[in-house]
């Protein structure tokens, strides 16, 4: 056989290890056996018949892999089962250590380069240990994706999701010329992968991977607390920032509950923030005419806001699958009314955006090229959000009906849990940038301190009630009793 022959059987065998892995278990010899014959019969009539068999298999296959990952993640969603996750078997040790070795790997490249301020080293050093971690990802990765990716490797894939937002977010619009038109496309084009990656990842329906993945989100929230906060403080305060969670990772893994598993990552959370919160408001170097006297209250509002948003964004995509299973449990009006709800909260989070955008005339979002795509204004923004929580309340209202038989705590839960998620994401935004509530002249972040702590008890009882419902709805019979 030709050379061009032997590079082509090449690239096909690399090519097969883009199917789903069960597909490719059953298919892969018998379409690399059928291909290496038609690739040895064309080789003996020339280089067009070649050409020609190599246009055939290769142009397709793209969407044909995009066809058989579909047709996995409805098998999934047929055959998974939904009883309870008691029979799943505690991760190992060894990939227990896994799962938070990347928080670690963080927390000493941080560790490494804060020693040596100061000093020349410092730059050499970082780049060195940045460049190790780097490969070692690359590595982790490349391993996952041959070993069906674990469950551990979801905490590795999350700092990948974080990288490609902090990529993405570059000022590209300053570019002019050719760079800038290759850097906006290329932007596009790895976040365009990033989301459908996520959301196949989301598919597989395992809420112990979504929480190893979400895990650096919670440490983002936490570091603009963190500003005026004095060099030594700050230092052992970002250390601890990343270990923490790279403890909670390894319990996550190797107790494989999530019943427990919730629990732990709020509970990291909270652990994380209230020292930050606590240095924030009285080890904090603000200039004295901006500052004000340090008070509980204050510190309060600095842990809450930040606590309650990224636990509602952590744990938006499991609540979503967690009432697509219990939604596909009642046939098609059940299903129907999931999707309600789920897309309901998704466009209830974009309206809230959207109306912050108009408002606040934030310029920085362009960093994004968002204003290209999308101009956001008042009726429409606020149209989103009203539409948004009219889709979840019928949703929810239907999911309530159906469930009502088999769990009545559940059924209220249903209504209130999903309604509030999308606001509590924006807290951020309505404590901090005083905007106005979409459709409304109220102003939270001007409300007194008691209606504010009001607030902030009834989003944390908000959380407490998400907690123990996200476990319910991966923990619920079937209807017909068949799981």
């Amino acid at each position: 056989m030709t050379f061009l022959g032997r590079f082509v059987l090449g690239a096909y065998s690399k090519l097969l290890n883009l199917y789903p892995h069960r597909f490719r278990d059953e298919f892969a010899i018998e379409m690399q056996t059928v291909f290496e014959r038609s690739v040895m019969d064309a080789t003996r009539e020339g280089l067009l018949p070649l050409l020609l068999v190599c246009g055939r298999e290769f142009v397709g296959m793209p969407l044909n892999i995009l066809k058989e990952f579909w047709h996995e993640i409805q098998g999934e969603a047929a055959i998974v089962q939904v009883s309870s996750f008691v029979p799943w078997k505690p991760g190992s040790w060894g990939e227990s250590v896994w799962a938070g070795l990347p928080h670690l790997l963080i927390a000493i490249l941080f560790a490494a380069t804060s020693a040596l301020a100061n000093t020349g080293l410092r730059a050499v050093v970082g780049i060195v240990l940045g460049l190790l971690i780097l490969a070692g990802f690359l590595t982790t990765i490349y391993y996952t994706w041959r070993n069906r990716w674990p469950v551990w490797s979801a905490s590795w894939y999350g700092y990948i999701a974080l990288i490609v937002l902090l990529f993405s977010t570059l000022p590209y619009q300053y570019w002019e010329g050719l760079a800038g038109r290759i850097f906006i496309g290329l932007r596009f084009v790895i976040l365009l992968m990033c989301l459908l990656t996520l959301l196949y990842w989301l598919s597989r329906r395992n809420p112990i991977e979504g929480l190893l993945m979400a895990m650096p989100v919670i440490i983002l929230y936490w570091f603009p607390v963190m500003e005026f906060v004095p060099f030594p403080i700050r230092f052992w305060l970002i250390l601890w920032l990343f270990l923490l969670p790279g403890l909670t990772a390894i319990a996550i893994n190797r107790l494989n509950d999530i019943k427990k598993a919730v629990w732990l990552v709020l509970g990291a959370s909270m652990l994380n923030g209230l020292p930050i919160a606590y240095a924030r408001t009285y080890w904090n170097t603000i200039p004295r005419e901006y500052s004000s006297p340090p008070t509980i209250g204050k510190m309060a509002e600095l842990f809450s806001v930040p606590w309650l948003a990224s636990g509602a964004l952590v744990l938006g995509p499991l609540l979503g699958w967690g009432l697509w299973n219990l939604g596909r449990r009642f046939g098609k009006v059940g299903r129907a009314s999931a999707l309600l709800v789920i897309a309901g909260m998704i466009v209830n989070l974009f309206g809230h955006f959207s109306y912050w955008w108009w408002f606040s005339k934030e310029s920085y979002l362009n960093a994004i090229q968002i204003f290209a795509l999308y101009q956001p204004g008042a009726a429409s923004s606020i149209f989103m959000v009203y539409a948004g929580l009219a889709a979840i309340l019928v949703g929810a209202i239907g999911l309530a009906v159906l469930s009502w038989d088999q769990n009545n705590s559940l059924t209220i839960a249903l209504i209130l849990v999903p309604l509030a998620l999308p606001l509590a994401a924006r807290f951020p935004t309505y404590f901090g940038y005083t905007v106005n509530l979409a459709g409304m002249s109220l102003e939270l972040a001007r409300l007194s301190d008691i209606y504010q702590s009001l607030i902030f008890l009834i989003g944390a009882g908000w959380l407490a009630l998400s907690g123990w419902m996200i476990p319910c709805l991966y923990d619920q019979p079937h209807p017909d009793g068949v799981t």
